[in-house]
């Protein structure tokens, strides 16, 4: 079978930069945070959820700030807002301009129900964002069905790292659930990253993806984002007396590796697809 031709070749997006990525990143983990410190707490207001709803609103906002900057003209954003019929950028504006102010009212007037319905805007946050790069269509590594469950899957690991982090810097023990949660966490997150690098999706794909899948920086992200926590993890479950410093290297391991991920994602796998055609066939025209 004769091979297509590439009349174009693959080339690197320049639409988003390191802003894309700081958004994403920090609405994962502001959204993921928020989600683990309630669901810890049994969706009472305790002292991590006091706090988580204090981080978790800045977190989200300063990522909204800085994908607002890389446009060039953030004055123009509240355009995106009214695209919410057929834009996923906006649709994620909107559900962060719900998760805020339900966060707030929390603060102000303390219910489980602000609690519940702030837990529903984060997941539909980061399964948003995830939706943003899945309706890209011209850059193969971006165009996967499973990228929404990656995006909610990688908040829930960066959120649930970054509460460790926080609990032992406000001097509590980390509860076993919670290591043994995060276990769980990353073991399906590496399980669904592995199968979504090996998705039999055409060469475009695997050509964006191969860093991810056999480069280096599939290798450190894996060893960073899972390798160390999870041994940090393991260690933290057998060794009481070392519980706090294994759970919080396993929680830096955490958000860094899922930084990481998203990092490489965007500013490397990021590639437009190349334009080809089946075949090229070269014929004398008589005169």
């Amino acid at each position: 079978m004769t091979p297509p031709v590439e009349l174009i070749p693959a080339q690197r997006q320049r639409l988003w930069g390191w802003q894309a990525v700081v958004n994403f990143t920090l609405g994962g983990v502001g959204a993921g945070l928020y989600g683990t410190a309630v669901v810890v707490a049994g969706f009472e207001r305790g002292p991590s959820v006091v706090l988580a709803s204090w981080l978790a609103p800045l977190l989200v906002l300063a990522g909204f700030a800085a994908v607002a900057g890389e446009a060039g003209r953030p004055l123009r954003g509240p355009r995106v807002l009214w695209n919410v019929r057929t834009s996923w950028m906006s649709r994620e504006l909107w559900i962060g301009a719900a998760f805020v102010p339900l966060i707030v009212a929390d603060i102000a007037f303390p219910l489980r129900l602000y609690r519940a319905l702030a837990l529903a805007a984060a997941v539909l946050l980061t399964l948003a964002q995830g939706m943003i790069l899945r309706r890209s269509r011209g850059i193969a590594a971006w165009d996967a069905a499973v990228m929404p469950w990656l995006f909610l899957l990688s908040a829930a690991v960066s959120g649930s790292g970054a509460y460790m982090v926080l609990e032992v810097l406000a001097g509590r023990a980390v509860a076993p659930a919670v290591i043994k949660a995060s276990l769980v966490l990353l073991a399906a997150a590496l399980g669904l990253r592995r199968a979504y690098v090996f998705t039999p999706a055409g060469h475009a794909f695997r050509d964006a993806t191969a860093s991810l899948r056999d480069g280096w920086a599939g290798r450190v992200g894996v060893g960073v984002g899972t390798v160390i926590p999870l041994g940090a993890l393991a260690v933290a479950l057998a060794s009481p007396a070392a519980a706090a410093p294994a759970a919080a290297m396993a929680g830096l391991g955490m958000v860094a590796g899922q930084a990481y991920f998203k990092t490489e994602l965007i500013l490397r796998a990021g590639l437009l697809r190349p334009i080809t055609v089946p075949a090229l066939r070269m014929s004398r025209r008589l005169s």
